[in-house]
């Protein structure tokens, strides 16, 4: 395995280990039951690709981006967040699945920490690879403001050049189950 994968790749596991942790801990649910939702515009800042043996045209892809949050209204508290998210996609010709963990920090100081899932879907337009995808996402840590809060929801992305793309996102908060 090359040492570049390596590297990004304890970075995911690394993330992945403090969520964990974080995740131990009991955790409420939120006392505003309004609905949330904004905007991402991200950039990947490191990238990854590997072909699957036997299949030219399946890719693992391990991608760490970074992003800008935006948000108004009764939202405006997640206005400003910067987001990190470590993703593994699983393609085959453009198309599959998505599977990562986002570190979002907001300018008041709190931390939220999300799981996410979504399915990826490539096209051409004229002679150029476009992909939207579209997922769920689930809160899995959280401090200060957000430290009792469960928020879970869904998102839709597209791509915007070759390594920039926007996520909508939108969620409330999460049932706790004993």
């Amino acid at each position: 395995m090359p040492s570049h994968i390596r590297s990004l790749g304890s970075l995911a596991l690394a993330l992945i280990a403090t969520m964990s942790v974080t995740m131990s801990s009991p955790s409420a649910q939120a006392g505003d039951a309004a609905p949330v939702g904004g905007r991402f515009s991200c950039k990947n800042d490191e990238e990854h690709k590997n072909r699957v043996d036997g299949d030219p045209a399946h890719e693992l892809i391990l991608l760490r981006s970074k992003c800008d949050g935006r948000a108004s209204g009764a939202s405006a508290r997640f206005d400003g967040g910067q987001v990190v998210m470590v993703e593994l996609d699983d393609l085959v010709r453009g198309n599959g699945t998505l599977r990562g963990y986002d570190h979002i920090k907001y300018p008041d100081g709190s931390v939220q920490m999300d799981s996410y899932i979504g399915q990826q879907t490539t096209t051409v337009v004229n002679g150029k690879q476009e992909w939207t995808a579209v997922g769920t996402w689930e809160q899995t840590a959280g401090t200060r403001g957000l430290a009792g809060a469960h928020l879970r929801g869904t998102w839709t992305a597209k791509s915007t050049s070759e390594t920039e793309y926007v996520i909508d996102w939108e969620g409330a908060p999460a049932e706790i189950t004993p």
